[in-house]
């Protein structure tokens, strides 16, 4: 019995090595760990787009910029029961959700300071102090509607820094320029010509 008993034991224990190590190592994924979009120190110091190598900077951020890139700690959440449509689940629980992000603690932290101006006119901003108020009560949980709300400051921040970064001007559209100030320039030559012939004209007959 000790034999078979121990034979079992040393089955069990090579079955158990075995499985072990066969199972794959877990992985953990975070939310801050997408740094790809962090704009630069010099990025972050701008108080306004002035040289090209500017609009250069701020065009490659605002292509990579996620909602993942907004820090946790760059927003307050606050809930309260929804007073929309929905029903009584919405109505009697606290599913709306209000998000405020003091641009104050955002600016040159993570916030490239040349945002500041152009969201100062954004419908959802607070002069005092300065903050992007954003809420959402349009589904029936609070998750999805702090999904919702972050992804309005998202873009709420897309489209106030895209109001001032100017694209490069393509081939196409310099050539374009190029023919019109070519074609203007022609035409003031011609018109020259014409004032310098109707002179020499009034002088013959004089």
């Amino acid at each position: 019995m000790r034999s078979g008993t121990s034979m079992l034991r040393t089955r069990d224990i090579l079955h158990i090595h075995r499985t072990v190590v066969h199972i794959p190592p877990l992985r953990t994924f975070s939310t801050s760990s997408h740094l790809n979009a962090k704009a630069s120190s010099q990025l972050l110091a701008l108080s306004s787009l002035v040289k090209e190598s500017d609009h250069g900077l701020a065009r490659e951020w605002i292509d990579n910029f996620k909602i993942e890139d907004i820090p946790k700690d760059g927003y307050v959440v606050s809930r309260s029961r929804s007073s929309g449509p929905g029903g009584q689940h919405v109505n009697k629980t606290e599913s709306k959700v209000t998000i405020r992000c003091d641009l104050r603690r955002a600016k040159g932290n993570w916030l490239p300071a040349f945002v500041f101006q152009p969201l100062s006119r954004s419908p959802h901003y607070l002069p005092s102090p300065p903050t992007i108020l954003i809420t959402s009560q349009t589904s029936r949980t609070a998750s999805q509607n702090l999904s919702s709300a972050l992804d309005n400051l998202h873009q709420t921040i897309l489209q106030a820094a895209q109001s001032v970064i100017i694209n490069p001007t393509s081939n196409e559209q310099k050539s374009k320029v190029k023919g019109y100030i070519k074609k203007e320039n022609e035409r003031r030559l011609e018109m020259k010509k014409r004032n310098s012939a109707k002179k020499a004209s009034r002088k013959d007959v004089e």
